[in-house]
C-alpha cells in the first residue's frame, strides 16, 4: 500500500460521511502492525462501498464501533509519558489559586507584552506571578455600555474554545396555522435517509472543516493547561441556565420600570455570579476580569442613580457608585468624585465612613493632622445634626454614629503613636457620662467650663487610684489633692551592636511607658512635651452627651470602650457594636500576633483526637453567661492579656472597669468584671464576687457565674449552694430562676450525674421545691418528668407566640435538656454516660424552625438557642460514641444561620480535621463564610488558622492573600504584621517578607506599627538607605515618634567602637 493510501483524507466526499473519532500521534505509533491492519483495511472498504448509497448508513454505524473498539484504554496510554489522562483535576490549583510555575517551561514574549495586529490599546502584562489581558488607552474608564464599542470585556484566563457549525434545522419550519414562534429546535427525528446523513448529532463532536482536522489545542492559549476535554464547556452557558435567566429577566424589569432600584441593585450584584461563572476550575478572578465587571455595574448603577429620587436610595447607589469606581478610576479622579458625592450627600453616615477609609488608606496623600480634623468636623457636624432632630429615634440613631465616629477616631489617634492623648479623650468621656454632677445645667451639647477645671487641676481621673469623678470634685468646690509625681521607668538598653534594632527597641520601652498621659510633676517629662494632656489638646475632639440621651447609649458607648481596650464587647448584641465588630479600622488583639505555626502531620491521629481550640483570638459568638464563665470544656470569650499588654495599660483598664462597677454603680458591667478578675488575676474570685454581690443583690448573673468559677476550682458544694441561694431570692424574676436550675443541671451532667440532672430540672415545675431535697431523692419520677415537659414545652410555646423570644429561649434549653436525659430513641449511638442526642437536637429544630417562620432568623436570642445545641453536641460526641455524619449535619445548618460565629466554625473543623481529603471545610467556607455579606475579620483568622493547622506553608500564605485582598480585612494592621513574620520565618517564603512589607504600608498608612516591623522583623534584610527611608516616611506624615532615629543610631555606633576599642 502506498504512502498515500495510508493517509486519510480530511476532506469529506459525501453528505453521508461521519466524523471519526481521533487518536493522538503516541497512540498511533504505539500500535502494533497487526492493530493497524484492520484500519487500513477499514479505511479502503469505505472507499470502495461510497459507490453504494444503499449500504452509506449502515457501513458508517460499523465504521464507528470498529474505530471505537480501537482507541486504546487510559490505562494503556499511561505508559507513554509524554500524555496524561487527567479526570479529575488538580484539587492544588484551586487551593493556591493558580498552578505551580516551576512546571511551566521558562519562556519571554516578544515586543514587551503586546498583541500582534491590534493598535496597542491590549497587551499581556505580568501581574505578580500570573500573567494576565490587560486593555490600556486614554479610553479605559469608559463604560461597555457607551458608544466606545473597543472597551471589551478583558480575561486573565480563557476558556478552551472550539470551532462550531450552525446548522439550520429544516424540521423547525412554522406555519401559518400555528399560533407561536418555538425557542427551541424540533426534536422530531427526520426519517429522510439523505437529511439524516447530511446532519449531524448535537451530541458529538464534529472534526471536520476546510482546513483538516482540529487539533486539540488549536484554538486554546498556549500559557494554560487543560486537564481533559470533559471540562471544556464549563463556562458555557445553556439555554435554560438559571444566572443566564435572572439576568435576562432584570434586564427586562429595569427596562420596562427603570425606577425599580431594587431590581437595578440585584442586577449589579448578580454580575459577581457571572464574574464566577466566568471563571472555571476554582481559580479567583483575575485583576482585568474584577476591572471589567466593575465597569459594567458601574454603568448600571449610574444608570439607576438617574432613575432613583428617593434620598436614601439616591445615598444607597452613590455608595456602590464610590466603591466600583474605586477598582476602576486613578486617584485623582476619585478624589474629585468624592467630593461631589459629599457635597450631594453629606449627611450620609455610611458614605461619609467609606469616604473617611478612603483618606486614611491613601499613603501618597496621608496626613496625620488632616484625617484627625476629618474625625473632629465630622463629630461636630453630627452635633448640630442631632440637634435638629425632633424624633427621639432619630437622635438616639445620630448618637450611635457620635459614638462610632469618636471610637473610630481614638483608634486611629492610639495606632498613630499618641496613645496617651487616646487615653485622655477616653478618661474625659466616661468622667462627662457617668461621673457628671446632678445639679449641672445641661441645655445645649458642649463642654461645661467646670469640667475644663476638673481636668486641669489633675486630680485623679477614671482609671487612676483613689479617682472619685467630676461630681465629687464639684460637690468638694475643687478640694481635692492631686496624686504624687510618678517617677520615670529606667530604661533598659540592649545588647545589640546593630544601631537601627537597638533604636526599634528604645522606642517601644518609650511608646509602652507613654499610654497613660502623665502630671506636670512627673519625672522624665521634659523632652517630651506630648506626654502632658492639658484640655487645650483634647477638647475640640471629646464626646459630650445630653443627661436625656445617657440612659438610651450608655450601653453603646460601654461597648465601644472595651473595643477600645482591645475586649469583646458584650452589652448590646445587635446595633452599633455589632458593625463595630466587622470594621477592620477598629477590632484588634492585645495579645501577640497570630499564631501560623504549621502542624507538622495534620492527618495524625494524634492530631484528630486534639480537642478544638476553646480560647483564641478574633472570635465572635453570642456572649452568654456559658462563655464568659466558662467550665472547662466549653469556649471562652476572655483570655489573660495581663502578660501581653503593658502594665500601665492594663491596671488602667482593669481600675477602670473597677470604678465603673463600684464607684459610679453602672450595674451592667458587674458580670463583665467578674469574669475579668477572675481571667487576669485568678484567686480573688471569691472576694471580687461577695463585693459585688453586697453591692447588687438580685443580679442573677452574677450568681451564675461566681458558681461556675467556684464549681471549674472544683468546689461543687460551693456552687450548689451559691445556685440554691439565688433560686430561694423572692425578687427574681421566674425565668431567671429557670435559667439558674437549668446551669445547675448542666453543672451535674458535666459531672456524669444523670439522674441529678434529671432532678434539678424536674424541680423547675414544682415551685415549693428546693435544692435540699434534691439531694436526698435517688431517681426522678415518670410523673415528675411528665410536668417537666409539660411545664417547659408550654412555657416555651407561650414565650414564642407572645412575641418574647428572649425568655423562650431559656426554656427551650431546658426543654432540649430533658428531652436528652429522658427520651430513648435508638436513632443515633450512645452509652451510659450519653443520653439521646437525637431527641435532644429535634426539641431544638423545632424552636429553631419557629423562630425562623416569625422572622427571627438572624436574631441573638435563635444564635444563643443554637450554640445551646452546639455545647450539647461537643458533650455527647467526647463522652462516647456518636456519628460524625449526624454532628457535621447540624452544624452545617448552624453555619448556614449564623456564618460568622466561631463556635460552630471551630466544632465544624474539629470533627473534619481526619477527612480533610474532602475538603469541607473550605469548601463551606468558600460557599458560605467568606461570601461578600458574610465576610469579616474573624472568619478570615479562622481560615488562616485552619491552613496552618490542616495545610501547609503555601495553602497558609494563601489564605493570608485572599484574607487582605478582601474588603473586610485589606486595611487591619494586624493581618498584614502577621502576614510579613509568617513569610521572614519561612525560609521559602523570606524573599517575599519585604514586598508584603511595603504592600502593607500601601495599605496602612497611619499604623505606627507597621513601620516599626522594618527596624524590628525585616531589619537584617533591609540596608540603612531603606531603613531610613522608612523613618523619614514615618515622620514626614506625622506619626509619633519618641527617639530621633538618625542621632540616636550615630551615638549608638560611636558608643560601639569606643567599647570595642576599651576591650582592646
Amino acid at each position: 500500500m502506498s504512502s498515500k493510501q495510508g493517509k486519510i483524507s480530511g476532506v469529506p466526499k459525501f453528505s453521508s460521511f461521519k466524523p471519526k473519532l481521533e487518536t493522538t500521534q503516541a497512540q498511533g505509533e504505539s500500535k502494533s502492525e497487526e492493530t493497524k491492519q484492520p484500519v487500513e483495511h477499514s479505511v479502503s472498504e469505505k472507499r470502495e462501498r461510497h459507490r453504494s448509497a444503499r449500504d452509506t448508513s449502515h457501513h458508517a454505524d460499523s465504521t464507528r464501533h470498529l474505530k471505537l473498539s480501537e482507541r486504546p484504554s487510559p490505562r494503556e496510554s499511561d505508559k507513554n509519558d509524554l500524555f496524561v489522562y487527567d479526570t479529575r483535576g488538580d484539587p492544588l490549583v484551586w487551593r493556591y489559586g493558580g498552578i505551580n510555575r516551576r512546571d511551566v517551561p521558562n519562556y519571554r514574549r516578544y515586543g514587551s507584552g503586546r498583541i500582534l495586529g491590534v493598535d496597542g490599546y491590549m497587551r499581556i502584562d505580568q501581574t505578580g506571578s500570573r500573567e494576565e489581558f490587560f486593555m490600556v488607552g486614554p479610553r479605559e474608564s469608559r463604560s461597555l455600555f457607551s458608544s466606545d464599542r473597543k472597551t471589551l470585556l478583558a480575561k486573565g484566563g480563557h476558556y478552551k474554545s472550539q470551532p462550531i457549525r450552525i446548522r439550520r434545522e429544516k424540521s423547525q419550519v412554522v406555519t401559518e396555522s400555528e399560533d407561536f414562534v418555538p425557542l427551541k429546535p424540533s426534536r422530531k427525528r427526520k426519517r429522510d435517509n439523505d437529511e439524516s446523513g447530511d446532519s449531524l448529532s448535537g451530541d458529538e463532536p464534529s472534526y471536520r472543516s476546510i482546513h483538516g482536522k482540529s487539533k486539540k489545542h488549536e484554538h486554546s492559549d498556549s500559557d494554560i493547561d487543560y486537564a481533559s476535554d470533559a471540562s471544556a464547556g464549563q463556562g458555557d452557558w445553556e439555554v435554560d441556565d438559571p444566572v443566564r435567566l435572572k439576568s435576562v429577566e432584570l434586564s427586562r424589569r429595569v427596562r420596562d420600570h427603570a425606577e425599580d432600584i431594587g431590581a437595578w441593585l440585584e442586577l449589579v450584584d448578580l454580575q459577581d455570579t457571572l464574574l464566577q461563572v466566568n471563571v472555571q476550575d476554582g481559580r479567583r478572578p483575575t485583576a482585568a476580569e474584577v476591572k471589567s465587571f466593575a465597569d459594567i455595574k458601574l454603568s448600571m448603577l449610574q444608570q439607576a442613580y438617574s432613575h432613583s429620587a428617593i434620598d436614601l436610595q439616591q445615598e444607597k447607589l452613590q455608595l456602590r457608585i464610590m466603591q466600583e469606581g474605586s477598582k476602576i478610576w486613578d486617584l485623582k479622579t476619585l478624589s474629585k468624585r468624592w467630593d461631589e458625592a459629599l457635597e450631594k450627600h453629606g449627611a450620609s453616615f455610611e458614605l461619609w465612613r467609606a469616604y473617611a477609609s478612603f483618606r486614611q488608606t491613601r499613603l501618597s496623600a496621608f496626613q496625620y493632622e488632616e484625617i484627625r480634623e476629618l474625625y473632629v468636623k465630622r463629630l461636630r457636624q453630627l452635633e448640630t445634626i442631632v440637634s435638629a432632630k425632633e424624633s427621639q429615634l432619630d437622635r438616639l440613631r445620630i448618637y450611635d454614629e457620635m459614638i462610632y465616629v469618636f471610637l473610630r477616631a481614638t483608634r486611629f489617634i492610639s495606632d498613630a503613636g499618641y496613645r496617651e492623648r487616646a487615653t485622655a479623650a477616653w478618661q474625659a468621656t466616661l468622667e462627662m457620662t457617668f461621673a457628671r454632677p446632678e445639679a449641672l445645667e445641661n441645655t445645649e451639647m458642649k463642654v461645661p467650663s467646670s469640667f475644663q477645671d476638673f481636668w486641669e487641676s489633675e486630680v485623679p481621673r477614671m482609671g487612676e487610684e483613689s479617682a472619685q469623678g467630676w461630681a465629687a470634685f464639684e460637690r468638694n468646690n475643687g478640694v481635692q489633692e492631686p496624686p504624687e509625681p510618678r517617677p520615670s521607668e529606667a530604661t533598659r538598653f540592649p545588647s545589640t551592636r546593630d544601631g537601627y534594632r537597638a533604636w526599634e527597641i528604645i522606642e517601644r520601652q518609650r511608646a509602652q511607658a507613654a499610654i497613660n498621659p502623665a502630671r506636670t510633676l512627673d519625672d522624665g517629662i521634659e523632652d517630651d512635651p506630648f506626654r502632658v494632656v492639658m484640655f487645650a489638646d483634647i477638647h475640640d475632639m471629646l464626646l459630650y452627651l445630653t443627661t436625656e440621651a445617657i440612659p438610651g447609649v450608655q450601653r453603646q458607648l460601654l461597648d465601644a470602650f472595651l473595643i477600645f481596650c482591645q475586649l469583646p464587647p458584650t452589652l448590646c448584641p445587635t446595633g452599633i457594636p455589632q458593625d463595630m465588630l466587622r470594621d477592620d479600622f477598629l477590632i484588634c488583639s492585645p495579645a501577640k500576633l497570630l499564631n501560623t505555626e504549621i502542624s507538622p502531620d495534620p492527618g495524625s491521629e494524634e492530631q484528630t483526637k486534639k480537642p478544638p481550640e476553646l480560647s483564641h483570638d478574633y472570635q465572635q459568638m453570642n456572649i452568654t453567661t456559658e462563655v464568659l464563665f466558662s467550665l472547662p470544656h466549653w469556649f471562652k470569650i476572655l483570655k489573660n492579656i495581663r502578660d501581653d499588654i503593658p502594665k500601665c495599660q492594663y491596671q488602667w483598664i482593669s481600675t477602670t472597669l473597677k470604678q465603673l462597677v463600684r464607684v459610679f454603680g453602672v450595674r451592667e458591667l458587674g458580670p463583665y468584671y467578674l469574669a475579668f478578675e477572675s481571667v487576669n488575676q485568678p484567686g480573688n474570685e471569691k472576694k471580687t464576687a461577695k463585693a459585688l454581690l453586697k453591692q447588687d443583690s438580685t443580679n442573677v448573673s452574677l450568681y451564675v457565674g461566681y458558681s461556675m468559677l467556684e464549681w471549674a476550682r472544683g468546689n461543687k458544694d460551693v456552687a450548689r449552694n451559691t445556685l440554691a441561694a439565688a433560686t430561694g431570692l423572692t425578687a427574681i424574676l421566674t425565668h431567671e430562676k429557670a435559667s439558674l436550675g437549668i446551669v445547675a443541671a448542666w453543672m451535674e451532667l458535666e459531672d456524669c450525674n444523670l439522674p441529678r440532672s434529671i432532678l434539678q430540672l424536674c424541680a423547675l415545675s414544682d415551685e415549693t421545691s428546693s435544692a435540699t431535697p434534691i439531694l436526698e431523692i435517688s431517681a426522678a419520677s415518670t410523673t415528675q418528668i411528665l410536668r417537666a415537659r409539660q411545664f417547659l414545652s408550654s412555657n416555651r410555646d407561650y414565650l414564642l407566640s407572645s412575641g418574647d423570644a428572649a425568655n423562650a429561649v431559656i426554656y427551650a434549653e431546658g426543654l432540649a435538656l430533658l428531652e436528652y436525659l429522658t427520651r430513648q430513641s435508638n436513632k443515633e449511638p450512645s452509652s451510659g454516660s450519653q443520653g439521646d442526642i437525637w431527641s435532644a437536637i429535634s426539641s431544638i429544630s423545632t424552636c429553631s424552625d419557629e423562630l425562623v417562620f416569625r422572622g427571627l432568623a438572624d436574631s441573638p436570642p435563635h444564635e444563643r438557642l443554637l450554640q445551646s445545641a452546639a455545647r450539647l453536641l461537643y458533650y455527647h460526641a467526647r463522652q462516647g460514641p456518636f456519628r460524625p455524619g449526624f454532628l457535621r449535619e447540624q452544624l452545617t445548618k448552624y453555619i448556614n444561620l449564623f456564618p460568622r460565629n466561631t463556635i460552630f466554625l471551630d466544632l465544624f473543623a474539629w470533627r473534619e480535621a481526619r477527612l480533610s481529603i474532602d475538603d469541607r471545610v473550605r469548601s463551606i467556607l468558600d460557599k458560605v463564610v467568606l461570601t461578600k455579606s458574610n465576610d469579616c475579620v474573624s472568619s478570615r483568622v479562622f481560615a488562616i488558622r485552619y491552613e496552618a493547622r490542616a495545610g501547609n506553608v503555601h495553602s497558609t500564605q494563601a489564605a493570608f492573600e485572599h484574607a487582605l485582598e478582601s474588603e473586610a480585612c485589606k486595611n487591619h494592621p494586624g493581618l498584614w504584621m502577621a502576614y510579613i513574620r509568617f513569610c521572614h520565618e519561612r525560609k521559602e517564603l523570606r524573599s517575599k517578607a519585604k514586598s508584603v512589607f511595603y504592600r502593607a504600608l500601601q495599605c496602612c498608612p497611619w499604623s505606627k506599627e507597621v513601620f516599626m516591623e522594618a527596624f524590628a522583623t525585616l531589619v537584617r534584610d533591609m540596608d540603612s538607605s531603606e531603613l531610613k527611608s522608612v523613618y523619614n516616611t514615618l515622620s514626614e506624615k506625622g506619626l509619633r515618634v519618641h527617639v530621633e532615629m538618625e542621632e540616636f543610631v550615630e551615638k549608638w555606633r560611636r558608643e560601639q567602637k569606643e567599647r570595642d576599642k576599651a576591650r582592646r
